[in-house]
């Protein structure tokens, strides 16, 4: 039997609503913190001074809460790769253990996440 991963689902509605923001936010990128209740992503956090264009986005870092509720990232690529950039994988190497990307068309089928190190997991909706 292996291990369940301490993230291992996320709520249908909040990927949904991943993708709607991703929707309103192109042709630039969405970004946000995940935050996770019982192995569960329940809830995104947007920080003031957030940043983004048609080529990345940026949070501040800084402005997150103490909270160990927040278990990583999710952003939007404006075409239709959900692989991560270097830059992506430098953010996921420095901050939380579960990150999503979503693309066009930004669906339920567009999405994918990734472990600090870049490498693909599975997250089951729920």
């Amino acid at each position: 039997m292996s291990k369940r991963r301490s993230v291992w689902g996320i709520e249908g509605d909040v990927l949904d609503m991943i993708n709607e923001a991703s929707r309103q936010s192109f042709p630039n990128e969405f970004v946000a913190a995940l935050r996770a209740e019982e192995g569960i992503i329940t809830e995104i956090l947007l920080f003031p001074g957030s940043i983004s264009n048609e080529r990345s986005a940026s949070m501040q870092l800084h402005m997150l809460p103490i909270d160990f509720s927040v278990v990583g990232t999710v952003h939007s690529h404006p075409g239709p790769s959900n692989q991560p950039s270097d830059e992506d994988l430098h953010l996921f190497s420095n901050f939380g253990n579960t990150h999503i990307i979503t693309c066009l068309p930004y669906d339920r089928r567009s999405w994918q996440s990734y472990d600090r190190e870049g490498a693909r997991i599975t997250l089951e909706i729920v």
